[in-house]
């Protein structure tokens, strides 16, 4: 009988997929993605993705965002981000209905509204709110979205355009200040007006944070569905040195000036001065409930700097990998670092200016990075996950409150010139770090070009122990490696490699991706290269302190030493 299980076989199974025992289907049966939910897998991302597309088509709004949900419970998946943007684009449509709507009954009435319209409309903006936030709300995020939008329909339904958000000080961009999820595409009331606050020189900060947050909390009052800004200024004339902006010395600024009590919050008629702000508070209702308190001059262009070398550094990576698998970027970022030869990096940079290493799949201003593998412009699938006043000072108000902070790609460059016998690291923004760099002997001497980082290897062994140092970056037949031998960093007498103090040698491992460009050139005035004013220390430390600030406080468990492997750099 050891032919009975073949006896029932159906002669087009090896065209049909089986999606049980008993269950034979054509992928072209217009039910295929249905019964494979049905029978199959209630879970199947794909099925559900194509389910809420096909309803989507039909009009079937409901039913498309119940399966794009089901998608989004599932982050590993490759339609995880196309469901989140669908969502996304259903949101903002019903948004955009619910406003023609809105303004066809104006237009209906002459703009007369009477007390059952006025009502009717409000039901729908709390059925919109409340959608949204759900809708929004089940990628991940708690339950504070759908709350705080279902308040402020409340507000509305009252009759009210005034509300009063949390307070919340400290910490700019903090990840508990988010309430309702925005994305850049989200629209933003037109005419936000930056304010200006005077502070006395000395005041301490509880007393700064506190006027501002008074000063909002007023501000919004007027009008909570605006975006609002203050930009706070010492007025001792040491860290301001800003214009009047309301004109002094005209009549009408005066007059304006005479209206305002002490510590009020006034209008700024020009954006050329606030470059000299050295804090500011805001308030963007589509992204956040809370108002956000930042300081802008203390430690932060340091910061942004270091922010904007992570991003290009992963930037970098992601690069390198796309090259290495057919111009795909990986599904997530951990597919970045993992052990030799794929670990393009050996930990994921944090973001400085909040030290967060939170990775999320859109942008909501709350510190970290923001990935998005399908993105159409290679310098969008990976930027800081913060609003564009983090990164750049003095900009028009609309940028500061409402965009996401974006940055040019620049993908990070290693220069080592034989003359200066220096090596610089570029990431991005201007950001150079430097180090004492030793090349090849005359009768053996470092090649020049333009070399790719294909191998990233700790303590890598050669033909003796110890020969290449702390960790090396293979470039083909050269490296650059560490070295125990200090007087040869800053000479002549490699066998044509380059040679960096071992201690140095770790931090530019770890600022250094896999694939990034490194460039020997004989000096950096003929390569183009702005050569270094300041001198460089004997002992470094710039590359180190750079890496220990981008390091986040958990690593990753990789293994980047390649044992039983003999390495055959020029030496």
């Amino acid at each position: 009988m050891g032919g009975s299980e073949k006896r029932f076989s159906n002669p087009l199974e090896p065209q049909l997929v089986r999606l049980n025992k008993n269950l034979l289907i054509s992928k072209g049966d217009p039910q295929y993605f249905d019964k494979v939910i049905r029978y199959a897998d209630k879970t199947s991302p794909e099925a559900h993705f194509k389910m809420g597309e096909r309803a989507r088509e039909q009009g079937n709004i409901s039913r498309a965002i119940f399966h794009y949900q089901e998608v989004m419970k599932t982050s590993s998946s490759p339609y995880y981000y196309e469901a989140n943007r669908a969502l996304r684009d259903l949101a903002l449509q019903e948004q955009a209905d619910l406003e023609e709507a809105r303004t066809e009954l104006e237009v209906a009435t002459k703009g007369k509204f009477n007390r059952f319209l006025r009502m009717f409309l409000y039901a729908l903006i709390l059925i919109n709110l409340i959608l949204l936030a759900a809708l929004l709300g089940s990628a991940g995020e708690d339950n504070s979205a759908a709350a705080s939008a279902s308040a402020a329909a409340s507000s509305l339904a009252a009759g009210s355009d005034s509300g009063k958000p949390a307070q919340g000080t400290g910490s700019s961009f903090s990840t508990e200040a988010a309430s309702v999820r925005g994305d850049a595409s989200m629209p933003v009331p037109e005419k936000d007006v930056p304010y200006v606050m005077d502070f006395p020189a000395g005041v301490g900060a509880e007393w700064i944070e506190s006027e501002l947050l008074r000063e909002m909390n007023r501000l919004v009052q007027e009008n909570s569905r605006q975006n609002r800004v203050i930009y706070g200024f010492v007025v001792d004339g040491k860290q301001s040195g800003r214009t009047d902006p309301l004109g002094s010395s005209s009549s009408g600024g005066q007059a304006i000036r005479e209206e305002l009590r002490p510590g009020q919050a006034y209008p700024l008629d020009s954006q050329a001065s606030l470059e000299n702000a050295f804090v500011a508070a805001e308030y963007v209702p589509q992204l956040r409930s809370s108002i956000q308190i930042y300081y802008i001059s203390e430690g932060v262009p340091q910061a942004q700097a270091l922010t904007v070398a992570g991003a290009q550094i992963i930037r970098t990576a992601l690069q390198a990998y796309a090259a290495d698998h057919d111009g795909t970027y990986p599904a997530s970022l951990d597919l970045l670092i993992r052990s030799y030869p794929d670990n393009y990096l050996s930990f994921l940079p944090k973001e400085v200016l909040t030290g967060s290493s939170r990775v999320s799949p859109y942008y909501d201003g709350g510190g970290g990075w923001v990935y998005i593998p399908a993105a159409d412009d290679p310098g969008s699938v990976l930027r800081p996950n913060l609003p564009a006043a983090a990164l750049a000072v003095a900009q028009p108000v609309s940028a500061a409150l409402s965009a996401p902070a974006n940055i040019q790609l620049e993908p990070v460059q290693v220069y080592v010139s034989k003359r200066e016998r220096r090596l610089l690291l570029q990431a991005g923004n201007g950001t150079v770090l430097a180090s004492r760099a030793g090349i090849g002997r005359p009768e053996s001497p470092t090649p020049g070009g333009t070399y790719s980082v294909l191998e990233r290897v700790l303590a890598p062994a050669g033909r003796a122990p110890g020969v290449y140092g702390a960790a090396a970056l293979g470039l083909g037949s050269i490296a650059v490696h560490g070295t125990a031998d200090a007087a040869s960093v800053g000479a002549a007498r490699s066998l044509g490699c380059v040679r960096v103090d071992d201690a140095e040698m770790l931090a530019l491992f770890a600022l250094v991706p896999k694939g990034a460009a490194l460039h020997v050139v004989a000096s950096l005035d003929e390569a183009g290269v702005p050569a270094l004013k300041r001198p460089v220390s004997e002992h470094g430390g710039e590359l180190a302190a750079a890496a220990a600030a981008l390091r986040p406080a958990q690593l990753s468990s990789v293994n980047e030493h390649v044992p039983g492997k003999v390495f055959h750099w020029l030496g």
